[in-house]
């Protein structure tokens, strides 16, 4: 049995530590509704800009009003724009835009009904890819969410997973784990100072400077006893 897209981009998120937001147009929030159907998508799915309208578009994620006149609403520079507006909305570290023409109206000559633009924005990549759909309003709702979530997954399987690191921790007054020093890559660096802390369905989240300068945020998994580097606070990876 084939694995539901929706499911396998769950797990390759979780497997490498990073948060997705979606934005989504011509879809109206299926990419969203189809990512929710996943038990326990609340530790790597952020949310959804629902931005239908060009004036959404501009105001909530940030699209240039001169992108939207001089290239249209769909279009691939503004499905990258989407993307992009929406990861930095969100604090999330990879964002996925659709934009289209679902159908029966809209259309142009040189924009025919399915004609739909995926973007993808991280901080190491910009991606679009264009599609041309043949089904009805529905069909083609749907096959745009499937190929953001297709587009999604690709991205996902050329990412390193969560980097593994030693860490050592003591107890706090209250409980709370806290990481004094950490062996990354084979050179030992001392936690200066840890900062916010959360924890969500992965495990204990934890904000610390190095000595060195550098912030990172830690992940200490319980069940397995691990501690893994998730991201920079700036939002590039580091892995």
């Amino acid at each position: 049995m084939i694995e539901p897209l929706e499911v396998t981009a769950g797990k390759l998120l979780l497997e490498r530590g990073l948060r997705l937001a979606t934005a989504e147009s011509c879809t109206g929030g299926l990419i969203g509704h189809l990512l929710t159907n996943v038990p326990g998508s609340s530790a790597y799915y952020l949310g959804s800009i629902i931005a239908y309208s060009n004036e959404m578009k501009v105001s909530l994620l940030n699209v240039s009003l001169e992108t939207v006149d001089h290239f249209g609403a769909v279009s691939g520079e503004v499905a990258q724009e989407m993307a992009l507006g929406v990861r930095k909305a969100m604090g999330a570290d990879i964002g996925l835009s659709v934009t289209g023409i679902a159908g029966p109206g809209g259309a142009t000559p040189e924009k025919p009904v399915g004609t739909t633009w995926i973007g993808l924005s991280t901080a190491n990549v910009d991606q679009v890819r264009h599609y041309l759909w043949r089904g009805d309003r529905l069909k083609n709702k749907e096959q745009s969410a499937r190929a953001a979530l297709q587009q999604l997954v690709d991205c996902l399987n050329q990412t390193p997973k969560m980097q593994e690191v030693e860490v050592t921790a003591r107890f706090g007054c209250e409980g709370d784990v806290v990481p004094v020093r950490m062996i990354w890559n084979g050179q030992p660096y001392e936690i200066g100072s840890t900062g916010r802390r959360w924890v969500d369905e992965r495990g204990q989240h934890i904000l610390v400077m190095l000595d060195d300068g550098r912030v990172l945020e830690l992940l200490f998994d319980r069940d397995k006893g691990c501690w893994y580097i998730l991201r920079k606070t700036n939002g590039r990876l580091f892995v």
